[in-house]
């Protein structure tokens, strides 16, 4: 175990706002003793120990940083029980977790992060002042992840508990999406920033036309919503040129789910089988991915791994289909045809 008594001791003087002088007198000792320590070039007596940490109202584990080693690796073990509850998207059980390190560290903000967004992701109406309680403590945070997700949740939570205003403020108070980083990165770093982008952009993509195709108030037809997805669908196989696609398999089986729905929709039966086959055999490789090192010239030696995603919940893919297959009206059209047996049990299969 490291103990880093010179840091330790030194931020403990400025938090205290002592002078060196100060707490060598409060010691009995000279002052180039003190900065000795503060130097990492020694360690007090042990018998100084108990009266440094009584002037500094704290332990004498707090001041060998003990405690916060103890925290430290307490911490590495939340965040991986975390990442395994929602790789399995046990979200509930990921709460618990959650409430539970939240009674040992009520201020830590990575315990606060992910209790807020587990909190939305199981009842976000149930929880939404709990929420944004939670949030507003965030705003000041200054790890920028956790600032930025605070507000999105207050925008998201405000728009689900029907404060339209207040969500668009705090959505308009995102910063337009300039990336600076491009025109200031150099070399290696450059380039992954660069590749990291265009595996990001299709994310943003399928978000951006699934509200587009979903807003009434665009007044689009089945061709519109076909031709939209379909452009999507396509931008994806433009940068993932290799059919190296790895997790991108998940929103390309939806997008040929919904291309089906739209064929369904207008009648043609067999380019909405045809999406369908082409939906099944993207879960297949979703079922099968581990971790990918990607081949294509956009994307280039970006490595990712499953384990790096998470799930909504614990339902699969392929049985979230399955159910939109039998319960969505838009699928009615192809009840009877003997294709969508072959379908649905390839879907039974894959869940």
């Amino acid at each position: 175990m490291e103990i880093n008594f010179a840091k330790v001791i030194k931020d403990l003087r400025k938090e205290k706002g002592n002078t060196q002088e100060e707490l060598a007198t409060h010691l009995g000792i000279s002052v180039q003793a003190i900065s000795k320590w503060e130097r990492g070039d020694g360690m007090p007596d042990i018998a100084l120990l108990p009266y440094i940490a009584a002037f500094y109202d704290t332990t004498v584990d707090g001041l060998l940083g003990c405690d916060s080693i103890r925290k430290n690796e307490d911490m590495e073990v939340f965040r991986k029980k975390a990442q395994a509850f929602i790789n399995k998207g046990k979200r509930v059980e990921r709460l618990a977790l959650c409430r539970e390190y939240q009674k040992k560290y009520p201020n830590d903000e990575t315990v606060l992060f992910e209790l807020m967004h587990d909190l939305f992701s199981v009842d976000c109406i149930a929880n939404g002042n709990e929420i944004i309680s939670i949030a507003n403590r965030l705003l000041n945070s200054k790890n920028s992840e956790y600032h930025f997700g605070a507000v999105q949740l207050l925008a998201f939570t405000h728009s689900r508990l029907g404060d339209y205003d207040m969500a668009v403020k705090y959505a308009k108070s995102v910063p337009s999406n300039r990336d600076i980083l491009r025109h200031v990165l150099t070399g290696d770093d450059l380039v992954k920033h660069c590749k990291w982008y265009f595996w990001k952009v299709c994310d943003d993509m399928y978000l951006t036309e699934n509200c587009l195709t979903q807003c009434t108030e665009a007044n689009f037809t089945a061709q519109d919503r076909h031709c939209i997805r379909k452009a999507v669908y396509d931008i994806f196989n433009v940068i993932f040129s290799d059919g190296d696609f790895g997790f991108w398999e998940d929103r390309l089986a939806r997008l040929c789910r919904d291309m089906a729905k739209s064929s369904a929709e207008m009648g043609e039966v067999d380019r909405a089988f045809s999406e369908l086959k082409e939906m099944c055999k993207h879960l297949e490789k979703l079922k099968d991915f581990v971790s990918i090192d990607h081949t294509s010239p956009l994307v280039k030696d970006l490595h990712y791994e499953m384990s790096q995603s998470g799930r909504s919940s614990e339902q699969s893919l392929a049985c979230a289909i399955l159910n939109d297959l039998n319960e969505n009206p838009r699928f009615e059209c192809l009840e009877n045809d003997i294709r969508l047996k072959a379908i649905k049990e390839k879907l039974i299969s894959l869940g």
